[in-house]
């Protein structure tokens, strides 16, 4: 038989931010009608009460309508309950359920907090105290667990109830069980629930916290806190504000945290990438390097900055992740002072330790990344200075290279031409002067006369003109070239001065 409870309530605190699609501005509010709908088998249309311009310069605001004269929309309805440790022929009961609806907007966001609960008194009578699987027809589908909004900031599930008097309030081993046996009635078998975490009080009533950080892909906030005596109950609605503060700033440092992991993931995939990019650059050693390596580092320099931007990018999302968690605890360190000055020496230690312990070691996690893959941006940068002189350096010496060799291919071209262009001079320095050769005046076997013919005479002094020519430029050709070499020296010498 399972253990039984007085006056057991079930509150969802929601968030979700305001920037949405027009399809998802809503989803919030429609969300809220499907789960009373698939609990309460009743019709409701949140959104016609709403009025999501109202106050708009107010920070934190009911979005009731103002001439509804309420902040929450009342809920109410029955649920039909199996009651078998009942010994009546007829097990099946109608138990009636009350509740409201409370949708507030809080700065760049909406929140809603939904009761559902079994009421204390019923016409003037106080209710009878019930089974603890009536929470199972209060999330039936598991109705209660929101998810598939990309908005969606998380949620705090709560299940308050009264202890009966069977229960010790001091036996905190038999609490604890009966707080893991009001968990695995709210939820479907199949679903896992999730891990406990610890156990403290609030307000002076022991209170039961679940979901670990270390499993924060699946990370789920709930809370079982049962009411020993009034005070509780009394503070809950005292402070319930300041707790609906405390709720939205920690959904969303756990949600940032939560993308920061992402991210870190993310990053950190980049910076083996750019490792990997660093150890391929040593494969091209101090030698010079050949057009296709040039042409590979040049490459390089057009996707490495590429790179560098999203990489960057990564950094900038964790750096704002940070500074949202920053924020955030800061505005929950706030609301717990608020509640320390309403009541003075209020015991709020359960509540102050996320503030203290998880808001403090998110932020050193996402320091530590920072500081560790900055160095990544820092290898990225000298990287692409590295390749940029290299090329430099290459693609000048091999341009120097290419220079030298086009201007011997143009020099031999300029000698193959004038050796032609001479021999074509010769030719027709013999045509011409063969004309000098007659029958009055022939060529006569050499030493046979005192003086050369002129024909000879012609020949000789062209070849001889030829050498002389030839010699000049040759020679001026050889002071040229020394000259160039000589100045390219000097101005090397100079540029290693400086």
């Amino acid at each position: 038989m399972s253990p039984k409870v007085y006056a057991p309530n079930v509150h969802l605190f929601a968030f979700v931010l305001q920037k949405a699609e027009e399809k998802e501005k809503d989803w919030l509010w429609k969300t809220c009608d499907e789960i009373i709908h698939k609990i309460l088998h009743e019709k409701f249309n949140l959104m016609q009460l709403l009025d999501l311009e109202k106050e708009p310069d107010n920070p934190t605001v009911s979005l009731i309508k103002a001439d509804e004269q309420t902040e929450v929309a009342p809920v109410e309805g029955a649920v039909t309950f199996d009651n078998s440790s009942n010994n009546s022929s007829n097990n099946s009961s109608k138990i009636s359920i009350h509740g409201f609806a409370y949708p507030l907007r809080l700065y760049d966001s909406y929140g809603l907090w939904l009761n559902l609960r079994r009421p204390q008194e019923e016409n003037g009578q106080r209710t009878e105290d019930v089974d603890i699987q009536l929470l199972r027809q209060l999330n039936p589908e598991n109705c209660l667990l929101l998810n598939g909004n990309k908005n969606f900031l998380g949620e705090t599930l709560i299940i308050t109830a009264w202890l009966s008097s069977e229960q010790d309030p001091q036996n905190h081993k038999a609490l604890k069980n009966l707080a893991d046996e009001c968990l695995k009635a709210l939820f479907p078998q199949s679903y896992i629930i999730p891990p406990f975490a610890r156990s403290d009080t609030l307000f002076g009533s022991p209170i039961f916290e679940y979901g670990l950080f270390s499993q924060l892909s699946n990370y789920r906030h709930i809370l079982v806190w049962f009411f020993s005596h009034p005070e509780a109950e009394e503070k809950f609605g005292f402070y319930q504000e300041q707790l609906f503060d405390l709720f939205f700033f920690r959904a969303k440092v756990v949600e940032a945290f939560r993308q920061s992991r992402q991210v870190y993931q993310d990053t950190n995939q980049e910076y083996s990438k750019i490792e990997e990019e660093i150890k391929t650059l040593e494969k091209f050693g101090n030698q010079q390097l050949t057009e296709c390596e040039l042409d590979q580092l040049s490459e390089k320099l057009k996707t490495l900055p590429k790179t560098a931007l999203d990489y960057a990018n990564l950094l900038r999302y964790l750096e704002a992740y940070q500074n949202t968690i920053a924020i955030n605890s800061l505005d929950y360190a706030d609301r717990l002072e608020q509640i320390r000055g309403m009541i003075k020496d209020e015991d709020i230690s359960f509540l102050e330790k996320f503030s203290l312990e998880n808001c403090a070691y998110f932020q050193e996690q996402i320091k530590a990344d920072l500081g560790y893959f900055h160095h990544g941006s820092s290898l990225l940068d000298k990287a692409i200075a590295s390749i940029r002189g290299r090329v430099a350096i290459d693609r000048a010496k091999s341009d120097r290279i290419a220079e030298e060799k086009k201007e011997k291919s143009d020099r031999n071209l300029e000698i193959t031409i004038l050796a032609v262009g001479s021999a074509i001079g010769s030719a027709g320095i013999m045509a011409s002067s063969y004309a000098l050769v007659t029958k009055e005046d022939p060529v006569l076997p050499p030493f046979s006369t005192a003086h050369p013919h002129r024909f000879t005479l012609s020949i000789c002094y062209s070849l001889l003109f030829g050498v002389v020519v030839g010699i000049l430029i040759w020679g001026g050709d050889k002071i040229w070239q020394s000259y160039k070499k000589g100045t390219g020296n000097r101005e090397q010498g100079t540029g290693n001065k400086k």
